[in-house]
């Protein structure tokens, strides 16, 4: 509503089309206590991007007609959600807490609230807006952060327009007289829309942002998430109870205010780890109570401040989006000396404040949700908003007693005892930057090596002049993938590896040493990036074991279980359906996820331990290193890695150097239609794909430049407009070699039909075309000259990739 015109720039897409014109985009969000609102723009264009922006909260226009348009897009947002699981819990949690606490209203809207509530009860919503931006956009409660190349001098000039926001002398809102929120009841057993089983356990803990020198919370977050070996993770996969294990708080937003900050830890269970949940529980319990026993540990303090204190130090450029909100969010948090540093650093060892911690995260203030669709039977009260099935309840005292007296010792099947983390063997000790020894054209990598086997490519950073690198390989394969099951062999293999080294290399990933393994349909990657002092240990680690087949098969059934339910759980989400059939029509060797999960289900532990990567032959290997590095120690990587492979016993043939082809579809227009599998779910997806021909770079840039031009119009008709959903989207794809372009819309059944969105698409490119046809030369002159800013501002070897990922790539 704030940015659809105001006084000086009526237009209600103005300000969008303004940035949209040169480069920029906008985002706005609100949590418990503040919103931001923030852009980003090319530097020579920020005055008027400024101007624009400012004049929104000076005088906003808060039009009749904006409402409406608005209340859809909300009311979109929030249909979306209703197959949400994530949704869901939260508004089955909020509803459990006392009625009188702000946590237990609705926190979205939606037309009901908006439009037919109010108009029941005689309220005008537009009156309501108004006043309430009088009553609280004042500038004595906001904080401006503004990021540029321009003179500090011309800056200050530039935000000389925010004076003359109102400053009402308010004083700031505030939640910290309130009682903390008290749920009345510690158990929910909700039934979700996907096939996941998880527990979740929360504590609302006083508000700790007070506390953010020493981060008490954080130093327990930190050892209870932590999945080494000792760890409660680990003691939960040795079972076969878990998957997955996240423990986690904030310094702000709904699970962190000046009310309270909520402790939050989640299990992602095994179908054996939910027929067991109260043992989970107690494994929980009996790892809180060796906190109690063993802490406070000051070593552990001092290797969380060694480490934030190096990441701060070499903290690599952060995207100006984010840092302006970050620093924004701070000023309204931390004294000025800390606006940079506040949330990243530790500076004081407060052991006190640890225990105060530890000993808050007891059984009877613990809320509990368990999530698994075994409970459709048992689950038969509906929330109100999101129409979540669940049932509330309490675990019996006895159970929350014997909790209290939860004992830390040897546990049965776990192989150890609970114990803290060992020091860490991979915290960088050496940040020396190497000497350029490979002279090239900067700022493109050599190629330092070509043989019939592979090739390395290399760029020896003498830029930035950071103490990290990256080594990313290729492993080319025709075999790789040569049938389904070959290929879902290699995933399981891999999948399967990650989860064993998880518990391994816990403590390099804490270092700053990431790896990702993917299985693709042309190989394998391997890439690596942190910081060089260890990597080349950490590297040679990994492959020993990824390479190890004979140790695989450990959690054989949980893992195998839950990438089955992953990829059956993409048919329940319309984009990856959509695009999975687009793929299916253009490939001939396409395999679909269901054909996947199908497979995996029949592969066997033998199966696994019998699976040996490097006998597969027909290899070849391509390279990138970068960062601080030299080639000698580049050869020696992939001397370790030739040597694990076998490369020049298994060349790839030069037959078999042939790019995979796609289908060339017949002019015309096909439709294919699919009922969405959950049959209560309402969201439409409409994906238009638009085939093109054999790609070359001039095609790959015209394309890409299509996407530029059509982004901020095919937003503003599609959705701001016309109110036809929430998401709509559209992308420049290269399959294989072949461009192309889709445009995707996400609506609702009950608003628009599938026909009717394929027809507002059809008719957005009909006007597109039109207006490309009359755009002014300077026009396309000036959005072209912004495209190639946004190009040049990512250096060309920096290749896209997720620490994160593992296993198959579909």
């Amino acid at each position: 509503m704030l940015f659809m015109g105001c006084k000086k720039y009526p237009d209600e897409n103005e300000y969008d089309r303004y940035l949209d014109k040169h480069g920029g985009s906008s985002n706005a969000s609100t949590d418990i206590e503040r919103t931001s609102y923030l852009f980003d723009i090319s530097a020579e264009y920020l005055e008027g991007a400024i101007d624009r922006f400012a004049h929104q909260f000076i005088a906003p226009l808060l039009r009749k007609s904006s409402v409406k348009r608005e209340v859809k897009a909300v009311d979109s947002e929030y249909m979306e959600g209703l197959q949400k699981d994530s949704e869901k819990i939260t508004a089955i949690s909020q509803s459990m807490i006392q009625p009188d606490h702000p946590l237990h209203g609705f926190t979205c809207g939606n037309r009901e609230t908006l439009i037919v509530n109010p108009r029941r009860q005689n309220i005008d919503v537009l009156a309501a807006l108004k006043k309430f931006h009088a009553e609280f956009y004042s500038s004595n409660i906001m904080c401006l952060c503004v990021a540029s190349s321009h003179p500090l001098k011309k800056l200050e000039k530039m935000i000389k327009i925010f004076e003359q926001i109102p400053n009402r002398n308010i004083p700031i809102p505030t939640l910290e007289k309130l009682p903390i929120p008290v749920a009345r009841c510690n158990l929910i057993k909700y039934c979700p829309v996907k096939d996941k089983k998880k527990i979740v356990m929360s504590w609302f803990l006083p508000p700790q942002t007070k506390h953010f020198r020493s981060k008490p919370l954080e130093y327990v977050e930190f050892l209870v998430g932590h999945a080494g070996k000792g760890s409660l993770m680990s003691a939960l996969k040795h079972k076969g109870y878990a998957t997955a294990l996240i423990c986690e708080s904030a310094m702000g937003g709904f699970d962190s205010n000046s009310n309270f900050t909520r402790f939050i830890l989640s299990i992602t269970l095994s179908d054996t780890g939910m027929e067991n949940h109260q043992d989970v529980i107690k494994i929980v319990f009996q790892y809180l109570q060796m906190l109690r026993k063993q802490l406070p540990c000051e070593r552990i303090y001092n290797e969380i401040k060694v480490m934030r204190d190096i990441d701060f130090d070499n903290m690599e450029g952060e995207d100006p989006f984010e840092k302006v909100e970050n620093i924004s969010d701070n000023m309204a948090i931390f004294p000025p000396e800390h606006y940079l540093n506040g949330p990243e650093k530790v500076f004081e060892y407060k052991p006190d404040l640890i225990m105060d911690v530890v000993n808050s995260l007891s059984p009877d203030r613990m809320f509990v949700v368990l999530q698994s669709p075994t409970f459709k039977g048992e689950c038969k009260t509906t929330e109100k908003w999101y129409k979540g099935a669940y049932s509330a309840g309490n675990f019996d005292p006895e159970f929350i007693d014997m909790l209290k007296t939860a004992s830390p010792k040897v546990i049965s099947f776990f192989k150890s005892e609970f114990k803290l983390p060992e020091p860490n063997k991979y915290i960088p000790e050496d940040f020396e930057i190497k000497d350029v020894d490979v002279e090239g054209p900067e700022p493109f990598p050599v190629v330092i090596t070509d043989e019939p086997s592979h090739k390395v490519w290399f760029h020896n950073d003498s830029v930035f002049e950071d103490p990290e690198c990256m080594i990313y390989l290729h492993l080319f394969s025709k075999k790789c993938c040569q049938d389904v099951r070959t290929f879902a062999l290699n995933g399981l293999y891999v999948e399967l590896y990650c989860n064993r080294v998880a518990e391994l290399f816990y403590p390099a990933a804490l270092a700053g040493l990431q790896s990702v393994v993917e299985v693709e349909r042309e190989g394998f990657r391997f890439n690596y990036d942190g910081y060089s002092d260890k990597m080349f240990k950490f590297f040679k680690t990994s492959l020993d074991e990824f390479f190890n087949s004979s140790e695989n098969a450990f959690n054989f059934t949980a893992v195998k279980d839950s990438i089955v339910k992953r990829m059956r759980m993409n048919k329940l989400k319309p984009a990856k359906l959509c695009d999975d059939i687009r793929q299916s029509f253009l490939r001939k060797t396409h395999l679909t996820a269901e054909q996947l999960a199908d497979e995996v289900e029949h592969i066997t532990e033998e199966d696994i331990k019998n699976h040996d990567i490097s006998s597969m032959g027909g290899f070849y290997l391509e390279v990138f290193c970068s960062g601080n590095l030299t080639s000698m120690e580049v050869e020696d990587y992939v001397k370790y890695f030739n040597k694990k492979v076998g490369l020049e016993k298994n060349v790839m043939p030069e037959d078999q150097f042939k790019q995979e082809r796609v289908y060339k579809f017949p002019l015309g227009r096909y439709q294919y239609k699919i009922r969405n599998t959950n049959p209560d779910d309402v969201n439409t997806t409409v994906m238009n794909y638009y085939q093109h021909d054999v790609v070359d770079f001039r095609d790959v840039v015209i394309f890409e430049c299509l996407e530029g031009l059509m982004k901020e119009p095919f937003f503003n008709q599609l959705r701001t407009r016309l109110q036809m959903g929430y998401s709509v989207m559209l992308e420049s794809h290269k399959s294989f070699g072949i461009t192309g372009f889709s445009l995707m819309v996400h609506t609702q059944a009950n608003k628009f039909s599938a026909k009717e969105v394929n027809i507002y698409i059809e008719t957005f490119l009909s006007w597109f075309s039109q207006y490309l046809t009359v755009m002014d030369e300077r026009s396309f002159s000036d959005r072209m000259s912004e495209m190639i800013k946004e190009q040049k501002s990512v250096p060309p070897w920096q290749w896209t990739t997720s620490s994160t990922t593992c296993g198959l790539k579909f």
